[in-house]
């Protein structure tokens, strides 16, 4: 994933200096042109470089927002230059530590991070804060311990609403119960992810339990 971004950088950066160039050549001959009265040839010139710049313009576009249309100007370049990207990876992953005594209503800390790249996850309080708007996957796995009629049940929440659940458990002998799920979800920067009980009844959480998510793409 690393490589492919790299490779993403590199080449963008690179189109973006070669319209970088086209658009100072553009702006000289618009600047002789306007220096003279009738000249075919500088015309002509000035309608080719104007249409290489609007195909790369479209392509880098593309390249940057995955829209066809992308509103990339030459000339903003040209006095800007080469902008930097601000979609660094973005990605984490948790597990829980053995828990018992929780009720509906709580907020799982997946408190051991293996992996928090950017550091949106807060291993503290167990929430994910998007940095971005984009498409976002999540996964988590629950493993917990139910005896009888008690159940494990959890929904990851956005801003306190629900939107996927996992269940398990009701089991007349004492055993392990374990359940995942996976989302694709549209996130707005600054929005809240979590993981929390919905319903729940006398069990206890082991440590292969989970909490992951990653981000997509930009939108």
């Amino acid at each position: 994933m690393e490589t492919e971004y790299f490779s993403k950088v590199l080449l963008t950066s690179v189109m973006f200096a070669y319209i970088q160039i086209l658009g100072i050549i553009y702006l000289y001959f618009r600047f002789v042109d306007s220096q003279k009265t009738t000249n075919n040839s500088d015309s002509k010139n000035i309608s080719d470089l104007q249409k290489r710049v609007d195909m790369l313009e479209r392509t880098v576009g593309r390249i940057l927002t995955g829209k066809d249309h992308a509103n990339i100007s030459a000339l903003k370049i040209y006095h800007q230059g080469i902008p930097t990207f601000n979609t660094s990876l973005v990605a984490f992953s948790a597990r829980y530590e053995d828990k018992s005594g929780l009720s509906n209503g709580f907020i799982l800390k997946f408190s051991h991070a293996i992996t928090n790249l950017g550091n949106h996850y807060n291993p503290t309080d167990g929430i994910f804060v998007a940095p971005v708007h984009g498409l976002y996957m999540f996964h988590w796995t629950m493993n917990c311990y139910t005896s009888g009629s008690n159940h494990c049940g959890t929904s990851l929440m956005i801003n306190g609403s629900g939107k996927g659940y996992v269940y398990s458990g009701e089991n007349a002998a004492n055993h392990h119960h374990t359940g995942s799920n996976s989302l694709i979800l549209e996130v707005q920067a600054g929005d809240h992810v979590w993981i929390e009980t919905t319903s729940w009844s006398n069990v206890r959480i082991y440590h292969w339990s989970s909490f992951s998510g990653c981000l997509m793409s930009v939108l």
